[in-house]
């Protein structure tokens, strides 16, 4: 099987308009939880949240909740999060037990599911028995470090799912990576639309009017069956974080020393400190007249001695590889990585209850650690975020999300229209949608 090739950065998608419908209707959200979320494939959690067997962590979609728990040491397992009894709860957030225990009547389960207590059993006269009365399982897959979840019993294997993926990021070794920090909030805005906002570079001009000193962030878009990816035009190096503008003219050494600290001081991801330290190097190894392929190759390989001496090892990745990989990628539906070789910038939304103008979201920055100096999982900080605590680019970002949310309302919006070179993800996601739907396919325009 040969390897899937990137669409070229000239192809175009075809114009289309996108229907509002999905942004704005509450029965369009309510038909969500019927035929979307049941149905997909969903990161629920990373490995690294449930380390030992025993431990487990809860994932609420909509008004379904799942138990995802570590059942052997090399086995996770999920179940629907509901006693059989009586339908209550058993788990909220994440924890550490030997049996699921129902704080109702008693009931109790193993970690592999079965009913190992029923309190009174006598009582049913011979009318249960324990193996009728187990929590219903989950289908589960993992990968990159995540652990997937699908309540359809009858779906495609997760490999099936992710098509491409594999492929092209499999290679940067992102389950090696763990937290470094984590944040969520409930924003005004459609889950949908809090994705769009990371699936495309179109909005970063002008949103991210600070990155333009550090040349043009000109991107295109390409899709890999129900996932997409982005890239840039036009620069030298691995990424975001990475790169350089080749058009730019002067002491290249200087545009991408200060393109790193900016996004370490705006982000606090898309780089690491050890990648910043090596930038900072550059005055000192290089020449003024480096170009811009030298400074980032430099750059990388100061950071990777720098990360080495400190017990930090990276996978070894073709330049070539790295350079199709690209900045952004989308795993459908919900999910969004911006990853390199030893960061990962991630996000993840998901609808706060059926009301179609709100969401929870999450933002979280990956990065390998020396073994054993990986920050606690229940150390990261998890809490509630408000919008004046979120550093500079993502501020940006959230000051458009809700004006739009609010303008896919307006009687004078007539259908979003996606750039089709530079938006064709956001096409993508919608052409997806609509399988699972059963309408809301992006249309030509008139």
């Amino acid at each position: 099987m040969n390897s899937p090739k990137p669409v070229s950065p000239e192809a175009l998608d075809t114009p289309v308009i996108i229907p509002v419908e999905a942004y704005i209707s509450a029965e369009y959200a309510r038909a969500e939880g019927q035929r979307l979320w049941p149905r997909v494939w969903q990161a629920a959690c990373r490995e690294e949240e449930i380390p030992k067997v025993g431990d487990y962590y809860t994932y609420d979609i909509l008004d379904q909740s799942i138990i995802v728990v570590r059942t052997g040491p090399d086995e996770i397992s999920a179940y629907h999060n509901v006693c059989q009894h009586r339908g209550r709860r058993l788990t909220s957030g994440c924890g550490h037990t030997k049996r699921f225990h129902c704080k109702y009547h008693g009931w109790q389960y193993g970690l592999d599911g079965r009913n190992v207590r029923i309190l009174d059993q006598e009582d049913w006269g011979g009318a249960i028995d324990p193996k009728d009365v187990g929590l219903g399982a989950v289908k589960v897959g993992r990968w990159a470090g995540f652990v997937f979840v699908n309540m359809d019993p009858d779906c495609d294997p997760l490999e099936a799912f992710l098509g491409e993926l594999p492929h092209w990021l499999d290679p940067l070794q992102i389950e090696g990576m763990r937290y470094g920090w984590r944040k969520w909030s409930v924003f005004p805005c459609n889950w949908k639309v809090f994705i769009e906002g990371f699936i495309e570079g179109y909005h970063a001009e002008t949103t991210h009017p600070q990155i333009l000193s550090f040349g043009r962030a000109d991107t295109y878009s390409r899709r890999h069956g129900r996932h997409s990816s982005m890239n840039m035009r036009g620069v030298s190096g691995g990424g975001i974080g990475t790169s350089v503008d080749t058009s730019m003219q002067g002491d290249l050494r200087q545009v991408l020393i200060g393109g790193v600290r900016q996004q370490w001081e705006t982000v606090g991801s898309l780089t690491t400190a050890t990648m910043v330290a090596a930038a900072d190097r550059l005055l000192e190894v290089l020449p003024e007249t480096a170009t811009a392929a030298e400074a980032g190759a430099k750059m990388m390989e100061l950071a990777r001695q720098m990360d080495a001496d400190r017990g930090v090892s990276w996978p070894a990745v073709d330049p070539g590889h790295m350079a199709d990989v690209g900045i952004n990628w989308h795993v459908f539906p919900n999910l969004v990585l911006l990853p390199n070789v030893t960061y990962c910038l991630g996000f993840r939304a998901r609808p706060n209850g059926f009301d179609p103008d709100s969401c929870i979201f999450e933002v979280y920055h990956l990065e390998r650690f020396p073994e054993g100096q990986e920050p606690r999982p229940e150390n990261v900080h998890t809490a509630e975020h408000t919008e004046s605590e979120w550093r500079l680019l993502v501020s940006q970002d959230f000051s458009n999300f809700g004006e739009v949310q609010r303008g896919m309302h307006s009687l004078g919006l007539r259908g979003v229209r996606p750039n089709p070179t530079e938006e064709q993800g956001v096409v993508n996601l919608h052409r997806n949608l609509a399988e699972f739907m059963g309408r809301g396919a992006p249309e030509p325009p008139p």
